[in-house]
Order: structure tokens, then C-alpha cells, then sequence
């Protein structure tokens, strides 16, 4: 692609991304729990209130933002992340020969947040994703595509 189809795409992505989050807000009030919880081994992502699970989302890992040193890393990258879910992450990479983007071949680069948004929005884009979470932790945020998402009315133990 060259610059012009390049910013195109980021922005159709990025327009896409808005409408997709707009949507899980709305609908299943993402965003308005007090706590979430990563199961990276079955790769869920729960929302819950107190003990209790409100949703329960199928995702998949992109990477994490460091803010303190602002470089993104690929979640193929994690050593705790399963084979499958690494398989689905790193279908990302076919992005690299879509964009011309390098940022798809190097597992750490430096990165301003803006750009782990445009990041995302291209995953979901790519992945047909429902859309995105950002989970923050410290300094770090974890982002993940939500592929299936449900309304649990479930408590836990």
C-alpha cells in the first residue's frame, strides 16, 4: 500500500473499530463492570460485579503497551499465552504484506498510543473481531480482540 491506501484503510479500520465498540457498550454495557478477569489458557476475558460474572467474551490476544517506555509486544511473544491462541494472534502477521507495515515482524518496537488504537482497529478488522478490550494493569495495557461475547448470570465460589 502506499501512504495514501495505507491512511484509508487506517481510517475505515479505525471508523469500523468506533462503531464495533459503540455496539458492545450499548448492548452488553462493556466498560461498566468494576472487574475483569483473563483466562489466558481458555483465552475468555470475564467482566464481572462483585463475585459475580455479568459477561463472558471468546478473545484474542494482540499484545501489550507499555506506557512507561511506550513499546507495544506481541502476544505471540508471551511465554504464558497457549499454541492456539498464539496461531490466532499471529494471523496479524499477514497484515504486514497487506500494509507494508514492518511493526508486524518485529515481536517489540516503540510505539505511541495512538498507534496500538490503529493497531487494534486493524486486528478487529482483520480477525472480524466484535471488537477490543484494553485492560490496564500499572503501566501496562493488554489488549485483546473480543471475537463472541454473552451475558452470564453465574456466581462464583
Amino acid at each position: 500500500m502506499n501512504y495514501t491506501d495505507l491512511d484509508q484503510f487506517l481510517d475505515h479500520c479505525y471508523e469500523e473499530l468506533e462503531k464495533k465498540q459503540f455496539y458492545l457498550k450499548a448492548e452488553f454495557g462493556i466498560g461498566y463492570c468494576e472487574k475483569y478477569e483473563i483466562d489466558w489458557e481458555r483465552g475468555i476475558l470475564k467482566f464481572k460485579e462483585n463475585s459475580t460474572v455479568k459477561l463472558m467474551a471468546k478473545i484474542t490476544p494482540l499484545g501489550s503497551y507499555s506506557t512507561t517506555n511506550s513499546t507495544w509486544m506481541w502476544a505471540w511473544e508471551y511465554p504464558f499465552i497457549p499454541d492456539t491462541l498464539k496461531q490466532k494472534a499471529e494471523q496479524l502477521k499477514q497484515l504486514g504484506s497487506i500494509t507494508g507495515l514492518k511493526i508486524f515482524e518485529n515481536k517489540i518496537f516503540p510505539a505511541a498510543s495512538e498507534t496500538v488504537w490503529e493497531i487494534a482497529a486493524m486486528a478487529c478488522h482483520h480477525l472480524k473481531s466484535m471488537g477490543c478490550y484494553r485492560a490496564a494493569a500499572g503501566g501496562v495495557w493488554v489488549f485483546a480482540t473480543i471475537d463472541e461475547i454473552e451475558t452470564v448470570e453465574s456466581r462464583l465460589g
